[in-house]
């Protein structure tokens, strides 16, 4: 008997749990956006020309010289950049900015050094 009890109250406890964890969700996001802008940085110093990002709010995606990566659905997504894009010259330098991604409690911010091109992540990990 207290075995099937158990077990009827696992079965209705599993049934609260979220099916998908935003804290991974909003890591992940965060570390594909930091490597397609590390990615686009590397086209600016190889191709030897500039390469702009910008975000496409009507697709939800990042724009890498015209080129869409899509972020998840779920996600609030902004870009504070000057000239409302990220411009990644051929000798590594950015223009600088940031895009920030947010969950409903937790936020992450990916930065890019306008001096070095560095593209690093802030928030909890």
């Amino acid at each position: 008997m207290v075995v099937v009890i158990l077990g009827l109250m696992l079965t209705i406890f599993t049934g609260f749990l979220p099916h998908r964890h935003e804290r991974l969700e909003l890591a992940m996001a965060a570390s594909r956006v930091v490597g397609t802008l590390r990615l686009a940085r590397a086209h600016a110093i190889a191709e030897d020309r500039p390469v702009l990002v910008r975000l496409d709010g009507a697709r939800h995606a990042l724009l890498v010289d015209g080129a869409a990566e899509a972020l998840p659905a779920g996600l609030a997504v902004a870009l504070v950049a000057p000239g409302g894009a990220i411009r990644f010259a051929p000798d590594g330098s950015a223009s600088g900015g940031s895009i920030r991604l947010a969950a409903s409690a937790e936020a992450r911010l990916v930065g890019v050094d306008w001096l070095t091109g560095r593209v690093t992540i802030a928030g909890p990990r």
